[in-house]
């Protein structure tokens, strides 16, 4: 009797060992990728994403976009990511594929006056230690790229890249570089992207 229940339990931990394997964790097998509604920046030689955050009841993708109520094809883009990093990005102007300067930003940008339409900009506010650091993009030093374009669907495809120069010392300057996949149609900050 014993060795029968010895050998079922046996034979039921071989069978669950069996079917888990590090491949589970693998999402690019299971059909998960990143195409639309994302946004990923290198800066610092860590990567910035938006998040999945969870608490008091609430859950939310951290990917935010607003549009110019005026214009259209002006666009601001802003997200939390894990690593205590708040990265904002302004686009305004757009008429379709192409190149777009990004200008000077400063701290006439920072909230509480977000979505201010004004210009072209990139702004990054970093939490270290309790403290608050700001770097903010560069005049000439690049460029936002979009490579596909639909104001009907908002739609807004592309790469970026530029200097950003640290608030507390402009001397001190990190390249930060990325792309964006966003298509407002579909886009959902109450569901979970199957990547995070």
């Amino acid at each position: 009797m014993k060795i029968n229940l010895i050998l079922k339990s046996l034979v039921i931990c071989s069978l669950l060992l069996s079917s888990c394997n590090k491949d589970d964790d693998n999402k690019d097998d299971q059909g998960c990728i990143k195409d639309e509604n994302f946004f990923e920046a290198e800066f610092d030689g860590k990567i910035i994403e938006p998040r999945w955050i969870t608490g008091g009841g609430v859950s939310a993708y951290t990917l935010y976009v607003d549009r110019n109520n005026e214009d259209e094809n002006d666009w601001e883009v802003s997200l939390t990511s894990n690593n205590r990093i708040t990265l904002t990005f302004s686009l305004i102007n757009v008429d379709g594929t192409g190149i777009y300067p990004i200008d000077a930003a400063s701290s006439n940008e920072l909230p509480p006056t977000p979505f201010t339409f004004s210009k072209t900009y990139i702004y990054i506010e970093k939490i270290i230690d309790d403290s608050t650091i700001y770097y903010f993009s560069e005049e000439g030093t690049g460029v936002i790229v979009i490579t596909d374009y639909n104001i009907e669907d908002g739609i807004l495809i592309g790469t970026f890249n530029c200097e950003l120069y640290n608030s507390l010392d402009p001397s001190i300057k990190m390249p930060i570089s990325g792309e964006f996949n966003i298509n407002l149609s579909t886009l959902d900050i109450n569901k979970k992207p199957c990547w995070l």
